[in-house]
C-alpha cells in the first residue's frame, strides 16, 4: 500500500493527513467523499472484507474504487462521464439547416409542422416534423411573445362581504353557484341562485358556462323572487364576471366574492346544491334536452317551495316562511 498512495496514508482525517481538506478541494460530490472514507478505512485496517462489512459493500465495488484511486488519486473517485465515445452525426445537409433556421427566425410563430409544409411546398425539401423540431431545439430558436396576454379583465375589484354584514330581510343577500351535470355525454350546467334568509331558489339550465348565462340566470332569479335582490355573493368563477358584473353595476346591486378555495363562504347555496344532488339528480330526474331539463327542474322547484318542509325554517316551506315574514312586518 505504501507504494500506491505514499507514506502518510491512513484513517480518514487521521491516518490520511489532510483527507478532509482533500475531499473538499478535489472532490465535488458526496459520493466521491464517501468513497474516500472507504479507502481510508481500508488503509487503516488492511482488511478488505472487514471494510466491506463495515460499510455494507460488495468486495467487487470496494476493489473497483481502490483500483481507480491507485491510478488517478482522489479525482479517480468521481464518476466518469457516461457520454458515448462515438456519437451519431447529423446527415441533414447544412443548407437545409440554414433554411430551417431562416424560416423560423422569419416566422417565430410557426410550429415545426407548418415549417415542414412550407419546406415541401416552396422548396421541395422533405424533412420530418421531428427533424425540424430538433433543429429548432439545437439552435435555441424559441422566442418569447412580444406581447404578453392581457389580463386586464381579471384586474377587477373583488369586494368581500363585510364581517359585520347582517341578513335581516328577504333579498338582503342571495348566493350563486354553478353545478355541472353531465348526462350521457351531454354537458349541462345548473345556475343556482338562493336567498340566504327564505331559501327561495331559482335555477337556470344551460349547455355552457359563461358570464352571459350568469347574467340570464340572475335576471330570471329577479323575475322568480317575490322581492328585490339587494346584494349578490358568488365564487370567483368566470361566469360571474364581465356580462353579469356589468349588469349588476348598471342595476346598482352590490356584488361580493368569496375567498379563493373557501366554498364555506358560500354555505347557503352550497347546501342547496347538495339538496339538488340528493333530491333531484340522484332521483333520476335528468334529460338530455335543455328545454326538457328546465321543465323538470321547474316542476321540482314548485314542490321545493310549496310542499317540502325545511328544517332551517322551522319546518315551513320557503313560501310559507316568506309570507310569515311579510305579515309580521
Amino acid at each position: 500500500m505504501k507504494g500506491i498512495i505514499g507514506t502518510s496514508m491512513g484513517v480518514y482525517g487521521s491516518i490520511l493527513p489532510g483527507a478532509v481538506r482533500l475531499a473538499r478541494l478535489q472532490t465535488s460530490s458526496k459520493e466521491a467523499k464517501q468513497r474516500l472514507k472507504w479507502i481510508d478505512y481500508y488503509l487503516k485496517t488492511k482488511n478488505g472484507r472487514l471494510t466491506c462489512r463495515h460499510f455494507g459493500l460488495a468486495p467487487s465495488l470496494l476493489y473497483k474504487w481502490l483500483k481507480r484511486f491507485k491510478l488517478m488519486g482522489v479525482k479517480g473517485l468521481e464518476e466518469l462521464s457516461k457520454r458515448p465515445k462515438h456519437l451519431r452525426q447529423s446527415q441533414i445537409p447544412l443548407e437545409y439547416i440554414d433554411l430551417v433556421r431562416a424560416l423560423r427566425k422569419e416566422n417565430p410563430e410557426f410550429s415545426k409542422y407548418k415549417l415542414q409544409v412550407i419546406l415541401k411546398r416552396d422548396y421541395d425539401i422533405v424533412l420530418s416534423s421531428s427533424t425540424v423540431g430538433r433543429i429548432i431545439g439545437k439552435y435555441h430558436l424559441f422566442f418569447k411573445p412580444k406581447l404578453k396576454p392581457s389580463r386586464e379583465r381579471y384586474k377587477i375589484n373583488r369586494n368581500k362581504l363585510p364581517k359585520d354584514f347582517k341578513i335581516a330581510n328577504p333579498g338582503d343577500l342571495v348566493q350563486a353557484d354553478t353545478k355541472h351535470v353531465p348526462f350521457f355525454g351531454v354537458k349541462k350546467y345548473f345556475f343556482v341562485v338562493t336567498d340566504c334568509l327564505t331559501k327561495i331558489t331559482s335555477i337556470k339550465v344551460s349547455t355552457n358556462i359563461s358570464s352571459k348565462q350568469g347574467k340570464l340566470a340572475f335576471q330570471e332569479a329577479r323575475q322568480n323572487f317575490p322581492y328585490e335582490i339587494k346584494n349578490y355573493q358568488n365564487d370567483n368563477g368566470s361566469e360571474h364576471l364581465k356580462d353579469l358584473r356589468n349588469y349588476l353595476e348598471d342595476e346598482h346591486i352590490n356584488q361580493f366574492f368569496i375567498r379563493p378555495r373557501m366554498p364555506k363562504d358560500n354555505s347557503f347555496v352550497e347546501r342547496m346544491i347538495g339538496t339538488i344532488e340528493r333530491e333531484f339528480i340522484q332521483q333520476g330526474k335528468l334529460a338530455q334536452d335543455v328545454k326538457a331539463q328546465q321543465e323538470l327542474i321547474d316542476e321540482w322547484l314548485i314542490k321545493y317551495h310549496t310542499y317540502r318542509p325545511h328544517q332551517a325554517l322551522n319546518y315551513l316551506t320557503p313560501y310559507e316562511y316568506y309570507e310569515k315574514i311579510k305579515s309580521a312586518a
